[in-house]
């Protein structure tokens, strides 16, 4: 079942998350103890040890720790064996971001008045794309307010300028039965509402009726209707989820459908609250465009058809709405939080796919200028790795999140991000925005045992992976540098987890 994740509400509440994340670090203080030859040596017998635990059984398990401050290597298995890294592997894209783009980095978006397109008279609004992964129906709606009291009372079409980016909505190797869901939404320089639409799923009257299903606006909801029909707009969700006996566990979701439409399914229990449920939208420009115009109108301001661009979002497509211009009258201007303060809280903590590919494509931008792509963003970090002392033969990238089946990273790589990191000017603020165990984030197992409020470190999970890198603070020599990773791997989750923070634990507590 995939329920709405948290993310909205941490936009809305964009302050409290980021104080959440304030620092909580017990780094060694004390006098450190060296690590001697007997004590590394009883070590690796310890771990290779825990290794043998059948819950890794068939896996393919890989293993580096290093002492943080000498970089001396204190445990090894497989360092230099290429693991698909999952999202981990957005340590790579947002340590690199910290390097090109600095932590005052922000966005911008704007709306703009341009003479119409040829076919229509008077001005148009285009809303001018900034990369911005977070921007919400309440910033259009602020951007309408500002076309009002500027004294526009009308304009002919609203359009949406996204050529700062390449039109690739998906990375290679992303599967496409996630398609549908929040994680794994269509990558655009304008992402509203991460391009998520959001559903609320009412149970009806009686065991067997519809659920009633009901969209934030701009949203469509055809209530049991063909995908055929769901298709007259391209925000459409088809309706099909049902009304179970009270007491029934929710079994909601959401697919894409063969027809191509998105589909609200399962079953809500008789009596229950109503049930969030987010859907990744197919046109993330109409989807702008939609919320901008419902807006505009809202605020007394009207809309007419523009050229190719009907008042409805009949059949449109993103191409119908996109309008690419140099220039235009700035009637309203969005700038972003800087990436110092939501690299954690937004994107690390809640490992957010859309920043992350958001972030490569800026890296691209950046580097090599518009359009920002996958490609140029992947160019830059494979320069830096190099700078860094990795090896980009050892590395396979193919996006920014670690979705990618073809993603492959050792464990020694991202060991040198990690160092890099802890050596440059940036540590405190990394390790502010990892996931902390048994404190922030999700790093399960932890919690109870001697490595919780000890393990500074990023998860990473898909079917047959789980990986985590990042720091420990030992009890007595210093900061450890690891990263434990499995792929190929079939095993029972609380299993792994609680042999990964026994593992941990045993290093933290040598």
């Amino acid at each position: 079942m995939r329920i709405a994740s948290a993310r909205s509400a941490s936009l809305a509440a964009f302050a409290l998350v980021a104080a959440l994340a304030a620092p909580q670090r017990a780094l060694a203080a004390n006098a450190v103890e060296a690590w001697t030859p007997e004590r590394i040596a009883a070590l690796d017998a310890d771990l290779d040890a825990l290794l043998a635990d059948p819950a890794l059984r068939g896996a393919h398990a890989g293993m580096l720790a290093v002492d943080t401050a000498s970089g001396a290597v204190l445990y090894a298995h497989n360092a230099d064996d290429a693991f698909q890294p999952a999202s981990t592997l957005k340590l790579l894209v947002g340590s690199a971001a910290l390097e090109r783009l600095r932590p005052a980095y922000r966005f911008h978006t704007q709306v703009e008045a341009v003479p119409a397109p040829a076919g229509a008279s008077g001005e148009a609004l285009v809303l001018r794309a900034g990369g911005d992964p977070f921007l919400t129906l309440r910033d259009l709606d602020d951007a309408a307010r500002a076309v009002a009291a500027s004294g526009t009372h009308s304009v002919s079409g609203v359009y949406v300028d996204d050529s700062r980016y390449d039109g690739e909505a998906y990375a290679p190797g992303w599967t496409w039965d996630d398609f549908a869901y929040d994680y794994a939404p269509r990558i655009s320089a304008l992402s509203l509402e991460e391009n998520v639409l959001h559903l609320s799923v009412t149970p009806g009257a009686a065991p067997g009726d519809a659920a009633i299903v009901t969209a934030d606006p701009p949203g469509r909801v055809a209530a049991g209707a063909a995908c055929e029909r769901a298709r007259d707009s391209a925000l459409a969700v088809v309706a099909n989820a049902t009304t179970s006996a009270a007491g029934l566990d929710s079994t909601l979701d959401v697919r894409a459908n063969e027809g191509g439409c998105l589909e609200a399914i399962g079953t809500v229990p008789l009596g229950a609250a109503p049930e969030s449920l987010d859907a990744a939208v197919s046109a993330p420009l109409v989807y702008a465009r939609e919320a901008l115009a419902a807006a505009l109108r809202a605020h007394g301001v009207g809309v007419t058809s523009g050229a190719n661009v009907p008042d409805s979002a009949t059949e449109l497509t993103d191409a119908d709405v996109r309008f690419r211009v140099s220039s235009g009258r700035v009637l309203w201007q969005h700038t972003s939080a800087p990436l110092s303060t939501w690299l954690g809280p937004l994107f690390w903590i809640p490992s957010d796919n859309l920043a992350g590919e958001v972030l490569l494509k800026e890296l691209g931008f950046a580097t090599a200028g518009a359009p920002g792509s996958r490609a140029s963003g992947i160019a830059f970090e494979t320069q830096w790795l190099q700078s860094i002392g990795v090896d980009p033969a050892t590395v396979t990238l193919a996006d920014g999140c670690g979705m990618s089946q073809y993603d492959r990273v050792t464990p020694r790589d991202l060991v040198a991000v990690l160092q890099h990191d802890w050596n440059g000017p940036y540590r405190a603020l990394v390790l502010d925005s990892l996931p902390l165990g048994g404190v922030r984030g999700t790093i399960e197992g932890v919690a109870g045992t001697p490595a919780a409020g000890r393990v500074y470190a990023k998860t990473g999970s898909m079917r047959h992976v789980r990986a985590l890198a990042g720091y420990l603070v030992t009890q007595r020599h210093g900061e450890v540098t690891f990263v434990f990773t499995v792929d190929d791997w079939l095993g029972d989750y609380p299993a792994l987890a609680a042999l990964r923070a026994r593992f941990l634990s045993r290093v933290v507590s040598d």
